[in-house]
């Protein structure tokens, strides 16, 4: 069985922090970018984080919390937008991912 993350960017790519819109395993959810740090945190539909999870490169692993975030699946969308960072060298407009 195939999985996938669909993951889009919400208005403009180019900012310095960018909102991103994911959908898997029928669930939604909300990340942002702060270009500068590449830092990613869950965040609600308008942008505002949840708890106080974050990725930080620096650190290499998520730390912190979220009440009602899936910790599986905020780990699959960074691996998904940091893997398309790289490759694109700037914010990603998409960043999908399947899995096998």
């Amino acid at each position: 069985m195939t999985a996938s993350i669909g993951i889009w960017a919400q208005g403009d790519s180019d900012g310095e922090v960018v909102l991103y819109r994911w959908e898997a395993d029928q669930e939604t959810g909300f990340v942002t970018l702060e270009v500068s740090t590449q830092r990613i945190r869950p965040a609600h539909g308008g942008g505002q984080p949840i708890g106080d999870l974050v990725f930080d490169p620096a650190v290499g692993e998520p730390s912190g919390g979220a009440d009602g975030v899936n910790r599986r699946l905020f780990n699959q969308v960074v691996v998904a937008i940091m893997r398309a960072y790289r490759r694109d060298g700037k914010a990603p407009a998409t960043a999908h991912a399947y899995y096998y």
